[in-house]
């Protein structure tokens, strides 16, 4: 568990960063991902939100059942995309675990950059736990953003993995078909 106060005396400094960020003057972070279109977060973790003895967050944002100390699904609200725009090729979204949708994190990642071409979509899509309809309307929106490269990894999910494979031949590199790919090789 991180306690606030053993990161503080190891002169740590906690930042929030709500809104998007330039990350060491060459990445950038997204920011909160809005929740629009069909992806809504799917069951995960449960959670008691606030402080306890020097641990935990603080709850002001949260809803009303999340500030009185219920254990309620975790939501992820801050969850945020970690991005680069490579140069003429587009971004590079790296999703931490996709709660917010992976679709909404490239919509937001485009929106903070202004840069339309997505070059790869990276990380973890959380699409694990979805049913295969939900899989295949991710798939299609994906497929309407042509990405030159999906690289889905922890908790994205077979499912996705082999309808992605199907619907975008050769655009899809997964560490489960032993697959492999350096950017700019």
């Amino acid at each position: 568990m991180l306690d606030r106060r053993d990161l503080t005396a190891s002169n740590v400094q906690v930042s929030m960063a709500d809104k998007p960020t330039i990350l060491e003057g060459h990445a950038f972070s997204t920011g909160a991902i809005p929740r629009t279109g069909f992806e809504k977060v799917l069951p995960a973790t449960v959670v008691e939100v606030g402080l306890r003895d020097g641990a935990g967050c603080e709850a002001s944002h949260f809803t009303k059942a999340e500030q009185e100390g219920k254990i309620v699904f975790d939501q992820f609200y801050g969850e945020h995309a970690t991005c680069f725009h490579v140069k003429d090729r587009g971004l590079v979204v790296i999703s931490s675990c996709g709660h917010a949708g992976l679709i909404n994190s490239i919509r937001q990642a485009r929106a903070v950059s202004g840069v339309q071409k997505v070059h790869a979509a990276v990380g973890g899509f959380h699409l694990s736990p979805a049913p295969e309809p939900y899989i295949l309307q991710t798939v299609q929106a994906l497929k309407e953003i042509d990405p030159d490269y999906v690289i889905p990894m922890h908790c994205s999910g077979a499912n996705f993995i082999r309808i992605a494979q199907a619907e975008m031949p050769g655009k899809v590199i997964s560490s489960y078909t032993g697959s492999r790919y350096i950017f700019g090789a």
